[in-house]
């Protein structure tokens, strides 16, 4: 059995807690080390939400624990923080759409499950990641807000979706992998040949025809993208297992699940409808939007060093 193919993990709730868990939290003062003379010139906006450089230089402090200079922020640092600024933002301008308000009590109980996260209460960066967790709550919570929101979109995630892939375990990798097919190899040869999910990889990459939820939030986002792009080959896409160049072998339509069967998968369901109805835009200095994907990118490295690791 593909390494991929299993349950969904865990809430979305608890996701955003743990992350900010494992490295936000003995960072998070570095937001005020924040150097250079700054600019308001927006960075990136997602959907009515805009963030400006200072702002993005911002959260690069926040997670590297170092002073940053916004007029030479690392692409590929900036990269990561932004991706997960316009996950959350996302979601938080898609319930703005249907009049979902967070209230006082919502933003409370985040207050409280991030600070007994180990969040400092008095941390400037505290009020944004308050109103992430409240987001995510009150998806939890459902509500007739919630309710519309998804069925006015559940048709995006009415699929069954027939796929291979190859993975690997550098992004760059993966750019050589896509620079290979397109030049005219053969997927299931190379699948076979530098995959590294030993299950699907000596079938050709196949993981058969699987329903959504089965797999990792990124490799569906993906595919959803993909799908709504019109094409059938999309990479590279992320996950906890390393790298994917997927290929959609066929699509199949079904019936979406019905709002009030979602349970525990609400939260990523909203997740999944808020990052392909949102627009965004990235500024280049500071990584590049990939609606297919669904990410914000890091700069590509070089592509000899990758062909070689590939045999290529």
């Amino acid at each position: 059995m593909t390494r991929l193919h299993r349950p969904l993990p865990g809430s979305a709730t608890r996701s955003l807690v743990d992350a900010l868990n494992r490295s936000l939290l003995p960072l998070l003062a570095a937001a005020l080390l924040v150097a250079g003379c700054g600019s308001s010139i927006e960075a990136v906006r997602v959907g009515d939400t805009a963030l400006d450089r200072n702002g993005v230089a911002a959260l690069v402090a926040e997670a590297s624990g170092e002073p940053v200079d916004v007029d030479a922020v690392d692409a590929s640092a900036a990269a990561a923080v932004v991706d997960r600024y316009v996950r959350y933002e996302a979601l938080s301008d898609l319930l703005a759409d249907y009049d979902v308000v967070v209230d006082d009590e919502a933003f409370t109980a985040a207050r409280d499950r991030l600070i007994a996260a180990g969040i400092d209460a008095g941390d400037p960066s505290l009020p944004r990641f308050i109103g992430w967790q409240a987001a995510l709550d009150v998806v939890e919570a459902g509500g007739p807000g919630i309710r519309a929101a998804y069925e006015a979109n559940a048709h995006l995630l009415g699929h069954e979706m027939c796929t291979s892939h190859i993975l690997v375990s550098y992004e760059d990798d993966a750019h050589a992998v896509m620079h290979l097919l397109a030049s005219g190899e053969d997927f299931a040869e190379l699948a076979t040949s530098v995959s590294q999910d030993p299950g699907s990889g000596q079938a050709g990459g196949s993981l058969g025809c699987v329903a959504l939820g089965r797999f990792v939030p990124t490799f569906e986002r993906a595919t959803l993208g993909a799908l709504a792009a019109g094409e059938t080959l999309v990479g590279p896409v992320p996950s906890e297992f390393g790298f994917h160049v997927i290929r959609i072998d066929e699509v199949r339509p079904v019936s979406p699940v019905a709002f009030d069967d979602l349970g525990p998968r609400l939260s990523a369901a909203l997740l999944q409808i808020a990052g392909l109805t949102r627009t965004v835009e990235v500024e280049s200095r500071f990584g590049t939007w990939d609606p297919v994907v669904g990410r914000v990118a890091p700069p590509a490295g070089p592509m000899a060093p990758a062909l070689a690791r590939l045999g290529s």
